[in-house]
């Protein structure tokens, strides 16, 4: 039996510990305390914690020296420090470094699950594994790069992503080129660190490469969490897909003393380009010449125009299909047809017909007009290659939760809707009841109780569009290393 993981909670005020141990000690977790700096730092060497949650207020000891010195203890250096307090501290937020205080119950734990899921893919890498498959939904790209500098591994991490893909070359841990189609160096890992699914492989190798990348890896993965959050802002300034961007004057009535980036912006633009298009060709990052384009839309100097109908993008990748037929398939080879289950739970009448209403745009979507009143199948998606998904609306009357069963056999996940009444006991009867990887569709995550974000072992958040959750429900999202299909 494995002994218990250990977390050592370190914070000046002892109630914050006792209000945190119950629902740790729940979850089978030893938990420590300690209310200085240097008593905690006793602990962590005589007992090795698992896990240290660190209150930046702590007296004798601040967390900086804490931590210099854990890390130059080989006993003790790869033990993961989680700081704690009240400031506003956006760049080690984003990296999983920091909690802000007052705590939610359900945000530490789900935290604490992220990490130990984290140690435990690092100890696969660690092991000499020869190669590390997943997907982003489960290990994030920020948590994955951090686990392969800290064991300085070498090779390339190719990521799927529908039709895009992508790769990062390592050299000794450090990440020395990345490319997403044409794009490559900085620009092409920034844009990478933007996406939050995909299936991705870690490949070792020593083949030659040429650097293109020569920043320390923090300060890339800071960079391009900035970036990405200031694109998003962004984008409802920017033409849409289906549009096409153009001068809407002759260059020559352009004021002279452009910024660089958006003198190249120009020159592109000499020929009507979708924004796609704008944004690969351009040297410039997506961000700068983003705003470049939003810029001389801003002043008259380009204009949005209609665009040829963009081709209809596969709903999954060929390695995403190929890795839902061997879950359909439970793992079995040669299974053709394949055919599989989602099941679909919550929403009141509205939001599910609005979901169904949604997912009929998606490609190779064919809707049962009957399923709609009632439960039973609304309708399948063929992906391709002879594997295809049925999408079966379950009941939602407590009444009849005794049918779930019966209609969830074989299935490969559940799509569950917001609003959903009871979200509790629901996600309790999918997850650990069905075993069933499980994808929450709804408003934006600050809307949603912070359970339902990345809970321990339940489900995962995916945003409001059922489309992009069904997406990621398929391409692996919700699954967990013990007991759910993989």
């Amino acid at each position: 039996m494995a002994a218990p993981r250990k977390i050592l909670i370190v914070d000046p005020d002892p109630s914050v510990a006792r209000s945190l141990a119950p629902a740790l000690r729940q979850r089978g977790y030893q938990v420590h305390g300690a209310r200085d700096g240097t008593r905690a730092l006793q602990v962590a060497i005589l007992r090795l914690p698992d896990l240290v949650l660190f209150d930046e207020a702590t007296p004798l000891l601040d967390a900086r020296t804490f931590l210099r010195i854990l890390r130059t203890n080989p006993r003790t250096e790869r033990i993961p420090v989680v700081i704690t307090g009240e400031s506003v501290d956006g760049e080690r937020t984003r990296l999983g470094a920091y909690l802000r205080k007052p705590f939610q119950r359900e945000e530490v734990l789900a935290r604490i699950d992220q990490i130990f899921r984290k140690v435990e893919t690092a100890r696969a890498v660690s092991s000499g594994s020869r190669e590390l498959e997943g997907n982003l939904a489960q290990i994030p790209l920020v948590d994955l790069l951090q686990i392969l500098a800290v064991n300085r591994k070498t090779g390339r991490l190719h990521v799927a992503r529908g039709k895009e893909r992508s790769e990062v070359a390592l050299v000794e841990g450090r990440v020395v080129d990345a490319r997403v189609g044409p794009v490559s160096g900085e620009k092409a890992l920034f844009r990478m660190l933007s996406r939050r699914e995909g299936q991705f492989a870690f490949h070792p190798g020593d083949e030659a490469v040429e650097p293109r990348i020569h920043r320390k890896l923090d300060d890339l993965l800071l960079e391009g969490a900035r970036q990405a959050d200031e694109m998003a802002r962004l984008v409802p300034a920017l033409p849409g897909p289906d549009e096409r961007v153009e001068l809407a004057v002759p260059p020559g009535e352009i004021p002279p003393g452009l910024h660089p980036v958006t003198e190249e912006v120009v020159s592109l633009l000499l020929e009507p380009r979708s924004l796609e298009e704008l944004l690969d060709a351009a040297q410039a990052t997506d961000l700068e010449a983003g705003r470049a384009v939003a810029a001389l839309l801003e002043h008259g100097y380009a204009r949005r125009s209609a665009g040829e109908p963009p081709e209809a993008a596969a709903f999954l990748g060929a390695q995403e299909v190929h890795a839902l037929r061997a879950r359909i398939g439970r793992g079995r080879a040669g299974v053709a047809p394949a055919v599989g289950k989602v099941v679909l739970v919550g929403g009141g009448p509205l939001s599910r017909r609005a979901a169904l209403a949604r997912l009929e745009a998606v490609p190779g979507f064919e809707a049962e007009a009957e399923g709609r009143a009632g439960f039973g199948t609304v309708g399948r998606v063929a992906l391709g290659e002879g594997v295809a998904c049925d999408l079966v609306l379950l009941p939602g009357e407590p009444s009849l939760r005794p049918l779930w069963r019966p209609f969830a056999q074989g299935a490969v996940g559940a799509l569950v809707l917001l609003p959903a009444e009871g979200i509790g006991g629901l996600l309790e009867e999918l997850v650990r009841g069905l075993r069933l990887p499980t994808v929450v569709c709804g408003p934006r995550p600050e809307a949603v109780p912070a359970e339902l974000r990345e809970g321990p072992g339940a489900a995962s958040f995916q945003g409001p569009d059922p489309a992009e959750a069904l997406r990621a429900l398929l391409a692996g999202a919700g699954l967990e290393e013990k007991g759910l299909p993989a």
